[in-house]
């Protein structure tokens, strides 16, 4: 019988001057090599958590949209090269 193992994968994101932005951890079965598979699931899930309502009470619809745009970005790349270590697109 085989028993699923659980990988766990800690990431963070700084800025462009080094400084944390975020930090975090996923956890579950993984398929393929390096976790990928466990890192599309947690963006998904991430994705689904957002709520833009929030940024409509804030006023902050500008960041919003950038931050939308950003990953749309991120995605054309990922989708158009066969190896993609992201990069960060800072805007201004």
């Amino acid at each position: 019988m085989e028993t699923d193992q659980i990988h766990t994968f800690k990431f963070t994101m700084e800025d462009t001057n080094g400084k944390l932005e975020v930090e975090g951890e996923i956890s579950g079965e993984a398929k393929v090599p390096k976790h990928d598979d466990l890192k599309f699931k947690a963006i998904i899930a991430l994705l689904n958590s957002i709520d833009k309502q929030n940024f409509i009470v804030t006023e902050n619809i500008p960041l919003f949209d950038s931050l939308l745009t950003e990953i749309e970005e991120t995605i054309t790349e990922v989708k158009k090269n066969e190896s993609f270590q992201g990069t960060i697109i800072k805007r201004e």
